[in-house]
């Protein structure tokens, strides 16, 4: 997972198993369901504490009844108990050493050293007291997530709230173990391109491997290969489910803004984590490498993408983008950006300089030229295999685009390790 603030690294813990907060005892809330908010998406504010929310809670305002909700440990994050208060949190040995975690990452925790309580987001913010840290946590659950309000003693108001804490993975392999549990492979990487950049093409790891067990209870037997999964830490371990898809042809959209399938435009929602999904997969960058190769809004061609959401309690709305897929059109897509770039390819002379090349002709260098020639011969081969994933596909298209394109303009190219200056930008006219 990753980490904002270092200092969090020491809390975790070392089985991942560890629980700091009462548990919920069930899969859902007992109660009446009063307002389910999908955060900062659509008409809904960016926190629980908004005053909008001021008629759910008996106080007359929806921050102290928030906060009388956490005082009382009834704040749940995937059915996690916030403790209520400094005293609750203190005497579970647990939450001294880890931290109340959020899918296994410390959000709440007291720095001994500082005699500082830290909150919020992956406890980025330094708060003066328990109650501050605490209140930290739930007004940073990011964007496009959902929060639950529940009336559980009748009075029509609320005293309990659920969040969900949820994040996104692609799902190339699922391996059903012979335990009953379930593992996720989210799928291989040009392993080439990663050595050549010297760095990660991707900022988590979590299901590199054979990722954590799901207990055969917590798994959705509807994920099946190729599909985008959200993933999260409850009660009763690891658990994963598939994101909702919306399969439609891609009109059009802007990097952490909005996307366009079929002419409804879904917002982005910022900092939901999408760490788990090769970057070709992120809304944004998918976004930006079909845009960059004109295939977006091509009714002509028909070929249609998904969008995978955050599904949320009411049909009238949507979650957070997860991902986006270019699925059973993927070769296609592919193919037509390796016409593109060889075409591009084709039209250049080999030059240190340009003094050799007419005025009339556009040049690169034997380094810029060596990079595109080897990206259009990896997506070549990626093609030829019969077994390439889309997401495989997917990403040999980002690449070309990179390489094309360059790396300045891509808000998460630098963030992956991707460097390049970009073909076109190394293309100039010749001198002689």
């Amino acid at each position: 997972m990753k980490l904002a603030n270092a200092s969090v690294l020491a809390l975790l813990p070392a089985t991942g198993l560890a629980a700091c907060g009462t548990p919920y005892s069930g899969s859902q809330i007992n109660g009446t369901l009063l307002r389910a908010v999908v955060l900062d998406m659509g008409s809904d504010a960016a926190n629980v504490t908004a005053t909008q929310y001021d008629q759910y809670f008996k106080q007359g305002s929806a921050l102290e009844g928030v906060k009388s909700v956490i005082a009382n440990s009834d704040f749940y994050i995937n059915l996690w108990a916030i403790p209520g208060t400094e005293s609750a949190f203190q005497s579970v040995s647990q939450c001294m050493s880890d931290g109340y975690l959020v899918n296994q990452v410390a959000w709440l925790y007291y720095n001994s050293t500082t005699a500082k309580w830290w909150g919020g987001y992956e406890a980025e913010t330094e708060a003066d007291s328990y109650n501050a840290a605490a209140l930290s946590v739930v007004t940073n659950i990011v964007a496009g997530l959902e929060v639950r309000f529940w009336d559980t003693n009748g009075d029509g108001y609320t005293d309990v709230i659920d969040a969900d804490y949820l994040e996104g993975v692609t799902v190339d392999t699922i391996t059903h173990n012979a335990n009953g549990t379930y593992s996720i492979y989210r799928g291989n990487i040009d392993v080439a391109d990663k050595t050549r950049w010297e760095g990660t093409n991707f900022d988590a790891d979590l299901f590199d491997g054979s990722g954590p067990a799901i207990p055969e209870n917590n798994f959705d037997t509807a994920i099946s290969p190729g599909d985008v999964a959200l993933f999260w830490y409850g009660p009763k371990g690891w658990a994963m489910k598939r994101a909702q898809e919306v399969v439609g042809l891609f009109v059009g959209g802007a990097d952490h803004t909005s996307y366009n399938i079929d002419g409804v435009s879904y917002e982005d929602a910022m900092r939901f984590s999408r760490d788990n999904l090769f970057i070709s997969n992120r809304p944004g960058e998918f976004t930006d490498a079909q845009k960059f190769f004109k295939f977006t809004n091509d009714s002509a061609a028909g070929l249609n993408v998904s969008l995978w959401l955050v599904p949320v309690t009411h049909t009238t709305e949507y979650g957070a983008p997860v991902g986006m897929t270019s699925d059973g059109n993927s070769r296609i897509f592919l193919a037509r950006a390796i016409s593109q770039a060889q075409a591009q390819l084709a039209n250049v002379t080999i030059s240190s300089n340009g003094s050799n090349v007419p005025s009339t002709q556009e040049w690169v260098n034997q380094a810029n030229y060596t990079q595109l020639h080897d990206a259009i011969a990896r997506a070549n081969l990626s093609l030829a295999l019969a077994n390439s994933s889309s997401f495989l596909l997917d990403y040999q298209t980002y690449v070309l685009y990179q390489t094309l394109n360059g790396s300045s303009t891509d808000i998460g190219a630098a963030f992956a390790g991707f460097s390049y200056t970009g073909f076109e930008n190394a293309e100039k006219l010749g001198t002689a």
